[in-house]
């Protein structure tokens, strides 16, 4: 026997664009759209400039890269593609695939190895950093000095992000729905918790690092930093601090 669907009154066309252009605008973080449409903005500029159409194809976007790496550190201009790809999909379906050619991939490798600078790694957050910013309290500390070390050692011991702990200066960035509430937090014996509506895995090499040192097994800070498995190994390779961390401890 077949199924009777409900009647549903038929949307314009008008209004499936309308619907589709707002759920694709709540797709990406504020942040991040921000971030894209500067993104953007500089890649209009440089067709502008060149008299080159806006359509991205692999020539275009290799010339971008080329031009931009004089510009700008080679290796932020590959985060520049992405949010070109991210506001552009919509128009040009295939920005995706041409970005991935083999023409923009090596012409962003070539100009990595012509104009990137070093890279200067920050060392980890450790034990002993904790211990000096909790010596520097004392009984009078003012209410900012005691939260300031309260988000040291929770991002620490919880793997956070620096987005996790605080909210951008810039108020239209806000996102409500990934604030922590403070009546999720629960006092446990020898610690607490709390509910982290969104997260991301902690790239900077602090927390992890220091279970890594302390013999803590992959599956286990896999576990702590809610890391995907692929991601996961991804990072562990890269990362030379939690590698050396964890090849040290065995």
């Amino acid at each position: 026997s077949s199924t009777r669907q409900p009647r549903r009154r038929p949307w314009s066309r008008e209004e499936l664009v309308h619907g589709r252009n707002i759920a694709l605008g709540l797709a990406t973080d504020s942040s991040s759209q921000s971030s894209y449409s500067s993104h953007l903005n500089s890649y209009i500029s440089f067709c502008t400039l060149h008299n080159f159409p806006l359509d991205p194809t692999p020539d275009t976007l290799s010339f971008f890269v080329v031009f931009m790496s004089y510009h700008i550190e080679p290796r932020s201009v590959g985060t520049y593609l992405s949010g070109i790809c991210d506001r552009l999909e919509v128009y040009f379906p295939e920005v995706r695939m041409n970005r991935n050619s083999y023409l923009v991939k090596k012409t962003l490798t070539g100009m990595k190895k012509l104009r990137s600078k070093p890279i200067r790694r920050k060392l980890p957050l450790s034990r002993s950093h904790l211990l000096l910013a909790e010596s520097s309290l004392s009984p009078t500390s003012s209410y900012d000095d005691v939260l300031f070390v309260s988000m040291l050692e929770t991002g620490m011991c919880g793997l956070l992000r620096l987005g996790e702990l605080s909210l951008p200066d810039n108020r239209n960035l806000w996102d409500l729905r990934k604030l922590t509430k403070r009546a999720s937090v629960a006092f446990e014996e020898g610690g607490y918790s709390f509910w982290l509506p969104h997260h991301k895995a902690d790239k900077l090499a602090g927390g992890a690092t220091t279970m890594a040192e302390d013999g803590a097994p992959p599956h286990a800070i896999q576990a702590a930093g809610r890391w995907a498995s692929d991601t996961f190994q991804i990072y562990i390779r890269k990362n030379p601090f939690i590698l050396n961390a964890m090849l040290t401890s065995r």
